[in-house]
């Protein structure tokens, strides 16, 4: 049997194992930490619903699925930012450079921080003047590399930290991401697990009180002493994706300065029940681009939509992506991007 066909077969068994996790009936909703792990990346993925784990074609695919970066011919330079919910900010810088036709290296940050809030106490309930901020940062290093002509493969390994006023807890963790181009015109199939690593447990001044041992007593000292938090498990997922164009090069309609792809998106979490979504790009001149998809069993998330348009500019290509992704009683999110190919 040829190579590329136990490839392809071990792929589908792994992508059928992973869907069979789907059938499970649960939800651990809020049970894991770093949950802004989860907030998705980039404006052309999210306009189409996150369905990016197979298509990965821009700076964002650092985040999605690492194996996509293999297939980068250009050093890429990109900035993702959105308003998420509450008023925090959310934001995502990456940077990939390719080593060769069949490898890259990429290094990306994920930032999402309150902005100063004002602490209260039951004697002032209005705020006592003083400010805090929680802010969480994840700052990773990607390799991918073609093992065959057909299927990459791609690491991260990063590193988290969260802190809320003087506490604070580190972590490591690693996401790996499979790549198959099936050779079916241009359909590809994706595989990603994200966010698997220790724990997080907070640490800091904050958890040192001063105690009294014994209440009865006037005349024994106070203690100082130190909380021990609870340690939580990282926001794990299972992706699996599959992406084909169906206008363009390499599709089965050819039709003059369109494009047009569909994708879809499946994924299993460890704290809440799985989801799917499905998304699609239309193309015009390869400069102008609509987008859209929609999220399926989740409790808020829906429809996105977006559009982009990229230039050329001698040697480098410069693209701006736009989401609006809607949030059910949150109202609506919006994602803008740009990114840079030198």
């Amino acid at each position: 049997m040829k190579p590329i066909n136990i490839l392809k077969k071990t792929f589908i068994l792994l992508s059928l194992t992973s869907l069979s996790l789907f059938a499970q009936d649960f939800t651990k909703a809020g049970t894991s930490a770093a949950q802004f792990l989860k907030i998705p990346v980039g404006a052309k993925a999210v306009s189409m619903a996150g369905t990016f784990t197979s298509v990965g074609d821009d700076i964002s695919a650092l985040y999605w699925n690492p194996a996509c970066i293999a297939a980068f011919d250009k050093v890429e330079l990109g900035f993702s930012h959105s308003n998420w919910i509450a008023d925090f900010k959310h934001n995502f810088l990456g940077f990939v450079l390719p080593l060769s036709e069949k490898s890259a290296v990429g290094f990306s940050v994920i930032q999402l921080t309150s902005g100063n809030i004002e602490s209260t106490t039951i004697e002032k309930p209005q705020g006592t003047g003083t400010f805090y901020n929680a802010t969480d940062l994840a700052i990773s290093v990607s390799y991918s590399r073609y093992l065959i002509e057909q299927v990459s493969v791609g690491l991260n390994a990063k590193f988290i930290h969260q802190s809320i006023w003087n506490t604070y807890a580190n972590t490591f963790a690693f996401d790996l991401g499979v790549v198959l181009h099936t050779g079916f015109y241009g359909m590809k199939m994706g595989l990603s697990f994200q966010n698997f690593g220790p724990e997080l447990k907070m640490d800091g001044n904050e958890l040192i009180k001063v105690i009294d041992q014994d209440q009865n007593s006037e005349t024994n000292p106070l203690t100082e002493s130190k909380m021990s938090t609870q340690p939580n498990s990282l926001p794990t997922s299972y992706r699996v994706s599959v992406s084909l164009p169906l206008i363009g090069d390499n599709a089965p309609l050819n039709m003059y300065n369109s494009s047009f792809v569909i994708a879809t998106d499946a994924i299993h979490l460890n704290d809440n029940r799985e989801h799917y979504s499905i998304g699609a790009e239309y193309g015009f001149l390869k400069t102008f681009f609509v987008r859209g998809g929609y999220y399926f069993n989740t409790d808020e998330e829906g429809l996105t939509l977006g559009s982009g348009i990229k230039l050329n500019l001698g040697q480098t290509d410069f693209s701006f992506d736009y989401a609006y992704s809607a949030f059910g009683v949150f109202g609506a999110i919006h994602f803008f991007s740009v990114g840079l190919k030198l």
